[in-house]
């Protein structure tokens, strides 16, 4: 019978899946070539004219983000991205607000409506006139989201892997460089040519995406556990989708209002994103999330595991639910 339910529910999702796999796939394919424009014909150009006017690298960087350009870069992974290199670029996709709304929209989407769309379709009333154990109907989720969640970051790796393929070696464009030396004054000409020659090719490093796509899963997983949560106390899907939605969207709006303004720091471990690191994982190994920092205590003296966190937090989630939807009395169908 749980294999019967899981049949039934992932033909129930096969086109939402389908249309989220697609967007994620298209879209890791064009961030690929985001990075190729600005890693290799942007960065440089600014590069040079920084280096000609005697600004680093910082500086450049810091005259971007200053005002309202703080709030971009604390949702693109703060000052920990040097956006000069490709595997760097690559990794703040999986912070890119696309990404994010596209996989709360869905885990959050099919798990707030996994116990109360039955009711609010009267079709829980057929299924548990069936011999069917509340915990199968948990247990048949669980199943789902062990198989749709890894289709979801497979089709990023996908499409950031078929994206590598498509633009090649990430060269320096000789053409950019060419007009920026033409266009310097002599004396400055060997100057241009020395700051272009040092970056020339640039590395790539996409073997460690997997890090960062874990740190997906485990939070997609994590919010399917509280969207179960909410949809086995409420009898109204659209209702319970609704107070889904809108406690992990705010979690991520106040998860990033905390990292602008420093007196709600210490909320920041209460959202789920705060455990949501996937460039520190890609880039640096760093799998521990730093809670001491946001309570005052200094940093590393309070780390967390933020992969097992997230993990454990779903799996409560949705053994809440199981309690929950086992003791209640289900209404009739509205």
């Amino acid at each position: 019978m749980t294999l019967t339910l899981v049949r039934k529910l992932l033909r129930d999702v096969r086109w939402p899946l389908l249309v989220v796999c697609s967007l994620l796939f298209l879209f890791s394919m064009l961030w690929v070539r985001v990075a190729w424009r600005v890693t290799t014909e942007l960065a440089p150009y600014f590069n040079v004219l920084g280096g000609l006017a005697g600004n680093t690298q910082k500086d450049m960087e810091d005259m971007v983000f200053q005002g309202v350009g703080k709030v971009s870069q604390a949702v693109i992974g703060g000052s920990d991205i040097n956006f000069q290199s490709p595997t760097d670029f690559l990794a703040v996709e999986l912070l890119h607000p696309v990404v994010v709304v596209l996989v709360i929209l869905w885990t959050v989407g099919k798990s707030s409506g996994a116990i109360s769309g039955e009711l609010g379709f009267g079709t829980m009333e057929l299924l548990m006139s069936q011999p069917v154990p509340r915990g199968k109907l948990i247990l048949a989720h669980l199943i789902v989201d062990g198989i749709t969640i890894p289709v979801i970051v497979l089709s990023m790796a996908a499409g950031t892997h078929l994206g590598l393929w498509s633009v090649g070696e990430f060269r320096v464009n000789d053409e950019s460089v060419n007009k920026l030396v033409d266009k310097a004054p002599k004396f400055a000409q060997d100057k241009v040519r020395e700051l272009v020659d040092k970056q020339k090719v640039l590395p790539v490093k996409p073997e460690n995406q997997w890090k960062g796509l874990l740190n997906l899963a485990a939070l997609a997983f994590a919010m399917s556990g509280v969207g179960l949560v909410i949809s086995a106390c409420g009898r109204n899907r659209w209702r319970t989708t609704g107070w889904a939605v809108l406690l992990v969207l705010g979690m991520f709006v106040l998860n990033v209002i905390a990292q602008l303004w420093d007196p709600l720091a210490f909320t920041r471990p209460f959202t789920l994103f705060f455990y949501y690191q996937p460039h520190k994982h890609w880039l640096n190994d760093d799998w521990l999330a730093d809670v001491g920092s946001c309570w005052g205590m200094g940093e590393k003296q309070l780390t967390v595991p933020a992969v097992p966190l997230l993990l454990t937090i779903g799996a409560v989630g949705y053994g809440v639910g199981w309690w929950v939807f086992r003791r209640r009395d289900l209404p009739a169908p509205l």
